[in-house]
């Protein structure tokens, strides 16, 4: 491929020979010996330019030219180095004045020959277990900046489910399916061979949740996404076995950049990415003009009205037109009716909340700088990184800082240190939440005064504005209190900082040629706060103090109803100022492991490998939660408490402090061993011994031995295989063993707990038992059978892999009722049983390949069907028809169930079948019996098969590719939609356009009718069938999905181009992500994402993003 012209090539060449052999020169200058020339090409034959050349233990050294060429004076018996940024470093040793042409190899593919466990590299020929390789330069999305994300599509067998968007969140990341019911199936993830502990710990339900306490949790959030080198997915009991007690949920290997030996390398990436914002046209929602209809609908039954208004919690256009007639600043319209000039305003205002709340291009910028050295003595490798968030939204918008130092010292042939550092900071702001709560009558989940901006564009009312007709802000009623969101966002808001640092060392001692004793040790700090703002003019402090008639007196539960003056009215209870909840908590883990690995190999033929070592874990969390209450902040943040307050929080149970502390130990013994005979036959077995102290102190249930033995045949290794020259690989593998788990917040030790006591007088602090000792709580297991297949043919055009695999799930940690012996009806238990099979494929082809052009191809796969075969304890129906779904005897980990919709009446009031097939308007939603006989079972929650499509072509210097990635089989709980009862401060959806409206149009329709005030307000049968209308059969949708995820053109900058700016190389890029849901099941979503559960508070959807990239290296 001819890139230059002759006249160009022979100017540059020129310059280039006078600098190498002015350098040279320099170099050997008295020095005398032979001259050694060559050429150095990369696997396909292209010329390397910049490599470089030096005689190890000297300066002596040069580099290659335009066509790889190197010329450099040396002495019989020296070696020569090669040395190239993402390239294997080679050495030969000079044996006379010949030719030496090199081929290096890149470092990605000498990443596919091994497989890094975390404990040690091995030879995947000698591996026997089931696991990816991925490095991050094929992988990575730019602007994204969770590197946990990138994995979505890329590995059969991995399912990651981006359920909220907003930084510091997690995606929910599950190997092949589950391994518990109520833990964090969530894989470990290993940085470096250190286990990454997750800051706070956080269940897999609770990630849908949008609490604030899910943006802190995650400790992925604080990697800079340029120190990732790769990625190793180990996936079975073989490949996950060397971490014993905590491998059920597979284990992720994360291996971060380090230094290179060669001249200071200098690498810039930096790339900035626009979130376009989304719009009213991809949901089914009544605009501004069919919401006013159906008010005045509203206001001929009675629902909306002057007297209501006086009395509403929240109210909008029509609401605020009763309230200035009532105080006379309004007329009446003609013959005392609506007053439609005022109502005329708002009925076409048709706001576009998502314009208000969301940024048009919200700005994201990363920059990330690398430097990279090193000598024979020592490699280094210093980062940092800036990443700034303006936010989707106008109330959120985060800073990241990194920094990353490491150096690995070879101070002797037997003796190799190395030393890690890293630091991670973050300054983030999302609009201020309190933690939602469940209706256990009806199943809905509520949060008290919800600001987030998806939400409320979603939610409320497109006839109400943000701004009056001269552009102040305009008010409407929320919580009993004056109301307008943006300013609300501004008074209430949440700060959240997190620090996290940590220190590594590592060495490896090899006193002999096949003996290495290998230690790793690590101490870390992390540091979180989330800072809640509630500025005393919001309306969330206002709420408390909304009095000002005796109808809002009566209804306001924010005050304080005296229980030893019943007869007295309502008061005040924060009579000035707001709320300030600090949330705060700590982190402090030491790590440590040795091990020592004894390998020979004999006769050619036996190849033996033994590895040993104790591995143990310190982790101490604490956890404090302080309300301020009355803090004046326009006063300088002067607190001023009313005493009453005090007893109104806590007659409702709530607490104003509290402090938490964990102490998680651990310890663990490892044995590893295999063997190989003429690389044919691998056998391989691991045994562990686990203990930890937040188990029963029983040696049975305290420790847990686990192990794995397993097999492979390496076919095409013999010697009637060597006819089939088109099979390059063909490996045969099987693997059974026994792993572990333990799900956050499970302690079988004894827990109490203080509190003061509620009397009018002689409040004292007393003990309680919140949980009593369990001494045989033990760990959760998991028994796992494998085969699989890795194939390879046609000189490597087509490779992949084949598995099939089945789980059992034993003594799985839930609530269990009890006798109630002891006091505590309900604890926590080995409870249930679960077991699953399923299957993964990959193929990756070569489609096209000549000088210029090439196409790859890769597609994967996997499934998994779960099933729960043993349940002591199941759930409550309000459980399991709720989004998330519950475990059911007989079923997946999370099923959803339904009511099952009867049709509607001759009123148009939804009914339901029950048990007996009999019609019914409402059901006991706390029984757990007949559950499966009651309600109707949909399918799993979560998606039983995932994958991804990957396509990348590549022409001269252009590059562009695509994935896609889909999710099938599971069912989607879509929102709730339809109620007794709305408010002029409601969005309303779109299936109120064809509701019932007169007798026998239940013939033609599902859509209940809208109830007059009188049965909305005193039939509590009615009033639970629309509750149930929304957990019915008729509010769910297919979850299957195939979506754009990533696409992305780039182009390395030409040699010439490089040469003239002085760079060593340089490329830039464009690319997409979440651009486009190619298939859904759009009818009944309604533009509800299929992967997002809007659920308020913190929680946003994954956005469209553009974003353009440039790396330089220096």
């Amino acid at each position: 491929m001819t890139l230059y012209t002759d006249e160009v090539r022979s100017k540059i060449a020129f310059v280039l020979s006078v600098a190498i052999l002015t350098f040279s020169a320099f170099n050997v200058f008295g020095q005398g010996g032979i001259s050694i020339k060559g050429q150095v090409k990369d696997e396909t034959g292209e010329p390397l330019i910049g490599v470089t050349v030096r005689i190890e233990g000297t300066t002596n050294g040069s580099i290659t030219d335009l066509d790889g060429n190197f010329s450099i004076m040396g002495n019989k018996g020296q070696t020569i180095v090669f040395t190239m940024v993402s390239m294997l470093t080679q050495k030969v040793v000079i044996q006379d004045a010949s030719p030496i042409n090199i081929t290096l190899k890149e470092e990605a593919a000498v990443l596919q020959e091994i497989v890094v466990n975390g404990f040690q590299e091995m030879d995947r020929k000698l591996f026997t277990g089931a696991s990816e390789s991925l490095k991050m330069s094929d992988i990575k999305a730019a602007g994204m900046v969770d590197i946990s994300r990138v994995l979505e599509g890329q590995v059969a067998g991995v399912n990651v489910d981006n359920v909220s968007g907003t930084f510091g969140t997690s995606p929910k990341i599950r190997i092949r399916g589950n391994a518990s019911i109520n833990g964090n199936n969530q894989p470990l993830f290993v940085v470096d061979g250190v286990i990454l502990e997750d800051l706070t710990n956080v269940s897999t339900d609770d990630f849908i949740s949008g609490n604030a306490s899910t943006l802190t949790s995650s400790s992925i959030a604080n990697l800079n996404p340029d120190d990732i080198e790769s990625f190793q997915i180990l996936k079975d009991a073989s490949a996950t076995a060397i971490y014993g007690a905590r491998a059920a949920n597979g284990v992720i290997v994360i291996t971060t950049k380090r230094g290179k030996s060669g001249e200071l390398q200098v690498s810039y990436s930096g790339n900035y990415s626009v979130k376009l914002r989304p719009t009213y046209n991809q949901f089914n929602l009544l605009n501004s003009a069919e919401e006013m209809s159906v008010y005045r609908e509203l206001h001929d039954k009675g629902v909306i009205d002057i007297t209501t208004s006086a009395r509403a919690q929240n109210y909008g256009a029509m609401g605020k037109m009763f309230s200035l007639i009532a105080n006379h600043d309004l007329d009446w319209g003609p013959g005392g009716g609506l007053n439609e000039e005022f109502l005329n305003k708002y009925e076409n205002a048709n706001t576009d909340w998502f314009d208000v709340l969301f940024r048009d291009l919200g700005l994201q910028q990363q920059h990330s700088l690398s430097f990279t050295t090193g000598t024979e003595k020592s490699n280094n490798y210093y980062s940092i990184s800036y990443l700034n968030d303006q936010g989707q939204t106008i109330a959120d918008q985060v800073q990241r800082f990194t920094g990353t130092a490491r150096n690995t010292y070879f101070l002797s042939k037997e003796f190799t240190f190395g030393l890690k550092m890293t630091a991670s900071y973050r300054d983030q702001k999302v609009p201020g939440t309190r933690n939602r709560e469940l209706d256990p009558l009806t199943g809905r989940f509520s949060r008290s005064f919800d600001i987030n901006p998806f939400s409320y564009a979603l939610n409320s009312s497109r006839s109400t504005r943000p701004f009056n007709d001269d552009g102040s802000l305009e008010y409407f009623r929320r919580n009993y209190a004056p109301f307008n969101i943006l300013d609300e966002l501004g008074k209430n808001f949440i700060d959240i900082n997190v620090v996290d640092v940590s220190a590594q060392t590592d060495f490896e001692i090899t006193p002999r040629k096949n003996i290495s004793i290998k230690g790793v040790f690590q101490g870390r700090y992390a540091n979180t706060k989330r800072d809640h703002t509630v500025h005393e003019n919001s309306n969330q402090a206002e709420a408390y103090r909304a009095n000002s008639t005796q109808f809002i007196q009566d209804a306001n539960n924010l005050l304080f109803r005296d229980p030893d003056n019943p007869g007295l009215n309502p008061v005040v209870v924060l009579p000035q100022g707001g709320f300030n909840y600090l949330d705060q908590s700590e982190f402090l883990n030491f790590f440590s492991r040795i091990s020592a690995e004894w390998n020979t190999t004999l006769a050619d033929k036996h190849e033996i490998n033994m590895l040993g070592g104790m591995e143990t874990r310190f982790t101490n969390r604490q956890a404090s939660s302080t309300t301020g209450i009355g803090v004046i902040y326009e006063s300088g943040g002067i607190v001023v408490t009313d005493p009453n307050i005090i007893e109104f929080f806590n007659l409702q149970n709530i607490d104003y402090y509290t402090l938490n502390q964990e102490r998680d130990r651990f310890i663990g013994l490892f044995l590893n061993g295999g063997y190989a005979y003429k690389g044919r036959y691998v056998g391989n077995f691991t045994v562990r011994y686990d203990g930890s102290n937040q188990l029963g102190k029983s040696q049975k249930a305290r420790y847990l031995p686990t192990w794995n033995a397993s097999g492979a045949w390496n076919a095409h290794n013999e010697p009637f295989m060597q006819r089939f020259k088109f099979i390059n690989e063909l490996k045969l593998r099987a693997t059974y063993g026994v792993s572990g788990n333990l799900p956050p917040n499970a302690s079988a030790l004894l827990n109490l707990q203080a509190d003061v006591t509620v009397r009018p007088t002689d409040v004292e602090p007393y003990l309680y038992i919140e949980d009593l000792t369990n001494e045989e709580l033990t760990w959760e297991k998991l028994n796992e059978f494998n085969v699989g297949m890795d194939y390879s043919v046609l000189d490597n055009t087509i490779s992949g892999s084949l598995n099939f695999y089945k789980r059992q799930a034993f003594d799985l940690i839930g609530i269990v009722q009890t006798s109630g012996i002891g006091g505590q009806g309900l604890k926590a238990g080995n409870f249930a049983d679960m077991e699953a099979t399923g299957y993964e494929f990959t193929i990756s082809t070569l489609n096209y390949k000549n000088d210029k052009f090439s196409w790859r191809t890769n597609f994967n796969f996997g499934y998994t069907i779960d099933k729960i075969t043993r349940l002591d304890f199941g759930p409550r129906m309000v459980d399991a028809i709720g989004q998330g779904g519950a475990a059911v005897l007989g079923g997946p980990r999370r099923g959803l169930f339904s009511t099952k919709f009867a049709g509607l009446n001759s009123q148009g009031i939804p009914t339901f079948f029950d048990a007996n097939d009999e019609t019914i308007l409402e059901l006991d939603l706390q029984e757990r019996e007949d559950l499966v006989s009651t309600l109707q079972y949909e399918g799993a929650t979560e998606p039983r098969g995932a994958g991804g499509f990957t396509n990348t072509l590549k022409y001269k210097d252009f590059t562009f590719s695509f994935l896609l990635s889909y999710k099938i089989d599971y069912k989607i709980r879509l929102n709730d939609a339809i109620y007794s009862s709305y408010t002029d401060f409601d969005a309303l959806p779109g299936e109120l356009v064809n509701r019932w409206v007169v007798p026998g149009d239940e013939a033609n329709t599902n859509i209940p009718v809208i109830l007059d005030n009188g049965l909305a307000r005193t039939d509590s049968e009615v009033v639970s069938a629309y509750s149930l209308y929304n957990k019915s059969n008729v509010r769910v949708a297919f979850g299957d999905y195939i979506r754009l995820k990533n696409v992305r053109l780039s182009y390395n900058l030409a040699a010439k181009t490089v040469k003239k700016l002085g760079i060593s190389r340089g490329s830039f890029s464009i690319e997409g992500q979440n651009l486009y849901l190619i298939f859904s099941d759009k009818e009944a979503l309604r533009g509800q994402d299929p992967e997002f559960f809007s659920t308020g508070g913190v929680s946003l959807p994954q956005p469209k993003m553009l974003t353009f990239s440039l790396n330089i290296g220096l």
